[in-house]
């Protein structure tokens, strides 16, 4: 068997009967490996996504201002939602690949079957599937399920685009009605929803590794906390998780 190429995130394991070890001919113990499997959790490389393109996202909407023409607000905006989009739905995507990696390490929730029958919310899985195997309390448990309430509504608003006319939102930042998604997508959104998402898998990380048997394998959390800390370094700030816009357009 050729080489095998490991990424952050990957995990290989040699099934029973993999490695077999004989006595050659000339005296010597010779071991060969005739079957390897490899396993490859994404949610590092969409958190890394969505923190990187909410910088780009806060970069773009940072260069607006009232003064800017028309074509120039245009371009700016543009180059926003496109980062902002890609930033929110990848943030997304990477609590719910860490809640797969944690049901594939403590297996699902005892009442999967029944959400499976009647359709229940995705957020609402994931944050019981959390609060069952991590002893979560009721407080971190709503805090919880807020927020993934929220950042899975904006990433269907992303992935499940209609084109119904709705209300205008107020953009400070160019003193103009917008559509709503120009302000989901923004740079701030971006940003507070990054901080946020990086904040709640540090606690969820810390309570796994709390949590877990002695002598259990903590492979998967000991590389999700690498990665999560090398990118809470380069993009956690304090006050990115406050409130982004006022709830009130000025009258």
């Amino acid at each position: 068997m050729p080489g095998i190429f490991l990424l952050a995130g990957m995990g290989l394991q040699f099934p029973a009967g993999a490695v077999v070890v004989s006595l050659g001919d000339d005296g010597l113990v010779k071991m060969e490996i005739n079957k390897a499997l490899v396993r490859l959790d994404l949610w590092p490389t969409w958190l890394e996504i969505g923190c990187l393109h909410a910088e780009q996202a806060w970069v773009a909407g940072d260069r607006l201002n009232p003064e800017l023409s028309d074509s120039e607000k245009y371009a700016t905006l543009t180059d926003e939602l496109q980062a902002g989009l890609v930033a929110v739905t990848a943030l997304a995507f990477a609590v719910d690949g860490f809640y797969d990696t944690l049901r594939q390490e403590l297996g699902v929730h005892p009442h999967q079957t029944t959400w499976r029958k009647k359709r229940t919310a995705r957020h609402t899985q994931v944050t019981e599937t959390f609060r069952f195997h991590l002893k979560l309390g009721p407080t971190f448990s709503g805090q919880l399920r807020t927020v993934l309430k929220e950042l899975f509504e904006f990433r269907s608003r992303a992935v499940h685009p209609n084109s119904k006319f709705a209300d205008l939102s107020y953009r400070p930042q160019i003193d103009s009605g917008v559509h709503p998604h120009l302000v989901t997508f923004s740079g701030p959104h971006a940003v507070q929803c990054r901080a946020l998402v990086l904040e709640l898998l540090d606690r969820i990380i810390a309570r796994a590794a709390e949590q877990s048997r002695p002598g259990a394998d903590k492979g998967w959390l000991d590389r999700g906390r690498e990665e999560l800390d090398r990118l809470s370094a380069l993009y956690r700030l304090p006050g990115d998780d406050l409130p982004a816009f006022p709830h009130e357009t000025p009258s």
